[in-house]
Formats: structure tokens, sequence, C-alpha cells
């Protein structure tokens, strides 16, 4: 095969990949699966991710990437055709046509994963969702509501605080403390979620073009921050045992301007970094003097006791250690923090206030009164052992009936990230999408591409869901075998 030809194979493999990143778990909505299709690929044309003029996949070549017929995908272009939203020319292909709309910049809406989060929040939905890792009860929460005598004592009284409620940052350093990270209040800041904290980070220490040394997989809210802010991603892979140290060396090497590293319960395989690996990373930090995001959000999560964070192995180093209440007490409180050196704190509040001038207080005073309860040792107790019994309900269902699958039993968290047989994780997710049930691919997680056989599966919902998602899991895998 000439050069000429191999490189016009390659970008016709780029393309293809490009799309199916694009239109992400497209099939899970009602109607035929062509015009579920078609609709997935409009959005796209639409938003400006597939630019104006661009040739878009033969519609074998989308077939098979998408795990359809050919028929589904010539309907679904069909009517994209009529829509006039694409063109068929003869002898060239098919390609995008200007929509006459305002687009965003490429990759600007987060990844699949984000996709489905706000389409399965639109409204009610059939889906057995095993994508998405969150804490779906609010029982750790108090049963008492905020009311506006308590809205009336808080300070500043306009409700703004970059900084969060002074009684919320007491509690997190406690929390912190008892995890083996003495801190202090005024090193802590709320953010609106882990995810916001991760943004900050990015706004702080990342310009256009600045590498950014991430764990490979890893979780994809980084990912999605870290392009955003326009850096260039360098994958360090995992081992049993957490990151590996030699890969994070030679990264190093290279001074990055940020290393983002998650200790405690990583997303999404569940690994707890060893205890002296973490020293270990916080001498390589310290000499190479390159700030770090330490994530621990899944922390309160864990099952047994992890080892202290790596920033307690480096007390002066600039690693700001991000968490998340959201994970600890509900996903709808939509609270995280950061903790970091007085200084960097002090900056992550002020762009903070650039973000939205403070998170949201009712939220903050649900959350403080939660940590503050007496009943709250035993309501988080119980809350980890009924996720630990969930996990082994799910891997139990596995077992019985997807028994060539394959997973380390986590020691904590939400999710298994799980081995299939061979590399057809993205196929599987789409016909399971059209079983009703939806499981997270690497796509989102991984820089690499290495992990193509991999699934990830939340055990945070209902024993009922996890035996309804998992009968149809079997019965979607059953179709990619055939």
């Amino acid at each position: 095969m000439s050069n000429r030809s191999t490189s016009a194979k390659v970008a016709r493999s780029a393309v293809l990949r490009s799309l199916a990143d694009e239109i992400g778990d497209w099939s899970g909505g009602p109607g035929p699966l062509y015009r579920q299709l078609a609709t997935a690929i409009a959005r796209a044309v639409e938003r400006g991710a597939i630019a104006h003029g661009s040739r878009l996949p033969a519609e074998r070549a989308l077939a098979a990437a998408l795990s359809v017929s050919r028929g589904t995908a010539l309907a679904a272009y069909d009517q994209l055709v009529a829509e006039g939203l694409i063109e068929r020319r003869r002898g060239s292909g098919t390609y995008a046509v200007d929509p006459r709309r305002l687009s965003l910049p490429a990759g600007r809406e987060g990844s699949a994963l984000v996709a489905r989060l706000v389409d399965r929040s639109a409204g009610p939905t059939d889906i057995v969702d095993l994508s998405i890792s969150v804490l779906h009860d609010a029982d750790a929460l108090p049963r008492t509501a905020v009311s506006t005598d308590d809205l009336a004592e808080v300070m500043p009284d306009t409700g703004y605080s970059p900084w969060g409620l002074t009684g919320l940052r007491q509690a997190v350093a406690e929390l912190l403390a008892g995890w083996g990270l003495p801190t202090q209040p005024e090193q802590v800041v709320i953010t609106t979620g882990a995810q916001q904290a991760i943004s900050i980070a990015a706004a702080c220490w990342v310009r256009p073009g600045d590498a950014v040394v991430v764990d490979d997989p890893t979780y994809p809210g980084a990912v999605s921050a870290f392009t955003a802010a326009g850096a260039d991603l360098v994958g360090v892979p995992l081992d049993r045992g957490g990151v590996a140290l030699a890969p994070l060396e030679v990264a190093l090497e290279a001074r990055p301007a940020l290393v983002y590293l998650q200790s405690t319960l990583h997303s999404p395989t569940g690994i707890v970094l060893a205890k002296g690996r973490r020293a270990a990373v916080a001498a390589m930090l310290a000499e190479a003097q390159v700030p770090a995001v330490e994530d621990i959000a899944l922390a309160g999560l864990a099952w047994q006791p992890a080892p202290p964070p790596i920033a307690s192995h480096a007390p002066g180093q600039p690693i700001a250690v991000v968490g998340s209440l959201s994970k600890l007490l509900w996903g709808g409180l939509r609270l995280g923090f950061v903790r970091a050196p007085e200084p960097v704190a002090l900056r992550f509040a002020r762009v903070k206030a650039t973000h939205d001038l403070g998170s949201s207080i009712v939220s903050q005073l649900l959350a403080e009164r939660a940590m503050r309860s007496e009943e709250w040792p035993a309501r988080a107790e119980a809350r980890n052992e009924d996720l630990r019994a969930r996990c082994a309900l799910l891997c139990d269902l596995l077992r019985e009936q997807l028994p060539t699958w394959r997973w380390v039993e986590p020691s904590g968290g939400l999710s298994l990230w799980v081995r299939l047989p061979r590399p057809v994780a993205r196929p599987l997710a789409e016909v399971a999408l059209r079983h009703g049930v939806a499981v997270a691919t690497a796509d989102a997680l991984s820089l690499t591409g290495r992990h193509a056989d991999h699934i990830r599966l939340s055990f945070a919902s209902s024993a009922s869901d996890l035996r309804l998602g998992v009968d149809r899991l079997a019965r979607a895998w059953s179709d990619v075998n055939r």
C-alpha cells in the first residue's frame, strides 16, 4: 500500500473516531434507531463539533463503528439530507452543511458522560444508568430544613462568600485532620463540587499549550477541565499499587505545569495509592518544583482507613487537595472543597469569585449540620456498609450471568472497573443502551486508548436496578458475541 493511501486511511479512521466521540452514547432515547442517530449527528453539526464542510464517514464505516446495520446509518443520513444538515456529493462523499447558527468551539461540552448526564436529567427515563457514579440517597443529611432565621445569621449577610462558610470550613479541616492531613480552616475553600475545584486549579496554574500530567485512566471531569484550559495532557499508567513511579518521574523531567493524581479510591479503577508511593510522589514533586492536584473525592467512601494524603508528606509544597462533600453526603448538594497552603488557598478563593461569587449557602448549612450531627458517624458507617453490600451484589450478579468478565474488587467508592474478554467496550455500550442499560467506556477516561476492553459499572443504584441492569447487560453481551 502506498504512503498516500495509508495516510488517507489513517485520516478517515481519525474522522470516524472523532464523530463517534462527539455523538457519544446516542441510542438511549425514544423512537426508531435511525432517527436517534440522525438527531445525535444533527446536534453535533449544530453546535459546531462537526465543522461546516467536513466530510462524514461512509455509511458502511459508520455502521461498523456504532454496531448498527448499514440500513440504519443510511436512513439516518437520508433524514439529515432531507433536513439540509448534510449533503451528498456524487463521487466525493457526504459533507456537513453550515447550520447557520452560533456554535461553540469543539471540546467545550465535555465528554460523552457529561452529555448522558444532561440527557438523563431532562426527564424520566426507562434506562438503568450504571455509568454515572453518584450517591442517589440523601440519608446522610439532617431531617430538619434550613429556615430563613438560619440564613439571617450567615456572615456576610449577602450570602456571597468565595471562601465558604466558616463553620463548614472548620468541619472540613477536622475531617482532613482525621484522615492524616493537619489542616486549618484558613487553608480550606468551599467549592461547587470537586469538579469546580479542579477547574479552578486549571485556571490558577494552566495556560494554553502547557503540559498537565494525569493518571491514565482518570476522572473524565479532570480531562474536560484541563482540556478546556488548553492543556496538552500527558498520561501516566497505573498498576495495582497506583500511579507507576518510573513513568511519573520521566514525565516530571519535562517540567509540566501541573500534575493531577487520585490517591484514594481512584476513579475508575478503585485503587488506593500505596503508602510508600505517597511519600515517593511527594518527594518527586518537591524535587521537580511542580504544583499538584491530589484528588481524594471518594476518600469518605473507603471501607477501611486509607494512608494519609500525599500532601501530608510535603506540607510546604503547592499541593491542592480536592475533595467532595457531594460524594460524602449526597450528590445534589453540589459541594466540594480544596485544601492548600494559605497563599494558594487565597488564590483559589479569588479565582472562585470570578466563577460564581460563592457556593450555595443553603447547601453549605445542610452539609455543616450533617457533619456536626451526633448521628453522623453512624449514618456514614451505615451508608458505606450499604454501598459495600451493593458492590457485593453486583459482583455476584456478574459472576452468575457474565462469568468471563474480570475485575479487582474495590475497597470502597461507587464503581467497578470491569475488563471484558476482548476490546469491544464501545460496541457493547451502544448495544447495551438499546437494551436499556447505560455503561461507561474508557473513551472519556483514558488518553491512550489502551483500555478499549474495560467498562465502568456503578453499584450506587438500588438492588432492583442492579439486577435489572445486569440482566440487560447479559442480553447485550450475547448480541455482541453473535
